[in-house]
């Protein structure tokens, strides 16, 4: 945005140095007053030398007057024929008329134009606009000759002066100040940014400092005011279902106890096995809701160590995990979660599949992806969105004939793997086989290279 803000207000300076320099150069006086003022005295001393042209001091002056900068000359003709004069010209011929106190029937014409042949009020935004100017006069005399005149005045815009000050003066202070005041209004939204992208990952943060113009402090106030409440809303929630889980827990105990004392048989199993379930399934809820809790900080670490870990541990439990490596990749995110969310997914490939492969690449996008390959029968297509649902299970059965968990793994491992800015989807692989796709951000992402 400050860069943005930037450039826009350098092209409005400069679109208004542009409109400044049409203007005068179609409206202004083309001719500095101090110039202006020499061309005319000049022009008064070149008539009276040359109405004493016929004495030798005369002419001797009117000699004397010629510089690289100014002509005079005697000549029957006029070198500036009559035309009509513009308002400028006009202006210089009547003052220097009234000067001389001519007579009316006495031609006086001057012509202002550029050392090209163009138009005095040329384009300037064109190179012929920013020739030199010249005056050329034509004064008739009392003997019927003409006191021509050639001058080159100093103009009063002379635009590669007059740029090089105003530009760098008009520009540099403007933008300077104007970057400061920006910078400090953007600078705290800059920080509110990155405090939402943290907090969208699961963080909690310590409420930001009242900063910058007012409107910044009150968007941050809105913030804070707004974490501190999702964290009292989670911590209620937390409480909450702690409180329910204890208070059930209590007559599934009694119910247990009760349900122990009967006599052996197949009605007693099933009341324990629903029972069993039925306690499982408060846990497993307990567990999922204080996901949302845990104030892990946020670390940048190995993602290969990570793999490293899990695939050490499930082999020391004779568990047919297979994990060949890959190029490092560092990963910033809450470590203890994210290998929660991995650990649901490889015990949901070894439930299901009786095997599970990890596969880790870097995608061109700059996203890194995650691969959890089994050899299973794998899902029906209506099945891959729908089994992250919480309490939802596919009735297809495990790969050891025992019955599965309570249907959150999966939502657990979505929920953490979204808290990281990422995401996670199945796909069927051909032959047979499930494949649990992780994604995450090339924000989050460095090589360690």
């Amino acid at each position: 945005m400050v860069h943005q803000l930037s450039v826009l207000l350098l092209l409005a300076l400069l679109a208004s140095n542009a409109i400044a320099m049409l203007v005068l150069q179609r409206t202004g006086a083309l001719i500095h007053p101090l110039s202006r003022t020499m061309s005319l005295e000049r022009l008064v001393t070149a008539h009276h030398a040359a109405l004493e042209a016929q004495n030798q001091v005369g002419a001797q002056l009117l000699a004397s007057m010629i510089t690289p900068d100014a002509r005079f000359w005697i000549d029957r003709g006029a070198d500036v024929e009559p035309f009509d004069m513009r308002a400028e010209e006009q202006r210089l011929a009547n003052v220097l008329r009234e000067r001389l106190q001519l007579a009316p029937d006495l031609a006086v014409v001057m012509q202002l134009e550029r050392v090209t042949g163009g138009h005095a009020r040329e384009q300037v935004f064109s190179p012929a606009g920013w020739a030199p100017l010249r005056l050329r006069s034509s004064i008739e005399l009392p003997d019927g000759r003409y006191l021509n005149t050639l001058q080159h005045p100093v103009g009063a815009y002379e635009w590669r002066k007059v740029l090089t000050y105003s530009l760098p003066v008009t520009i540099i202070p403007v933008l300077l100040i104007v970057m400061f005041g920006i910078s400090r209004v953007v600078q705290p939204v800059k920080t509110l940014v990155q405090a939402s992208e943290r907090v969208s990952r699961g963080e909690w943060i310590a409420p930001l400092p009242l900063t910058g113009p007012q409107e910044a402090r009150d968007l941050t106030a809105a913030f804070n005011h707004m974490q501190a409440s999702i964290a009292r809303h989670v911590e209620g929630r937390t409480r909450m279902l702690a409180a329910i889980s204890h208070d059930l827990n209590t007559p599934i105990t009694e119910l247990r106890l009760q349900v122990e004392l009967l006599e052996e048989g197949d009605a007693r199993e099933d009341m324990l096995e629903s029972l069993e379930e039925l306690s499982l399934m408060v846990r497993e809820t307990l567990n999922f809701v204080r996901e949302d809790a845990v104030q892990e900080p946020t670390l940048t670490i190995s993602l290969n160590g990570l793999l490293d870990d899990l695939a050490k541990r499930y082999q020391l439990l004779n568990q047919p995990v297979t994990w060949h490596g890959a190029p490092p990749i560092l990963l910033t995110c809450r470590p203890l979660a994210l290998k929660r969310a991995l650990t649901n997914l490889i015990d949901n490939a070894l439930r299901h599949a009786g095997d599970a492969t990890l596969s880790l690449c870097r995608e061109e996008a700059g996203t890194v992806r995650l691969d959890i390959l089994d050899h299973g029968a794998g899902l029906p297509d209506a099945w891959l969105s729908r089994v992250f649902e919480p309490f939802v299970q596919f009735a297809g059965g495990t790969a050891d004939g025992q019955k599965g968990g309570v249907g959150l793994g999966l939502a657990t491992a979505r929920a953490c793997v979204q808290a990281h800015g990422g995401e996670l989807l199945l796909e069927n692989r051909p032959p047979a086989g499930l494949c649990a796709v992780v994604r995450l951000p090339a924000a989050q992402l460095r090589s360690s290279a």
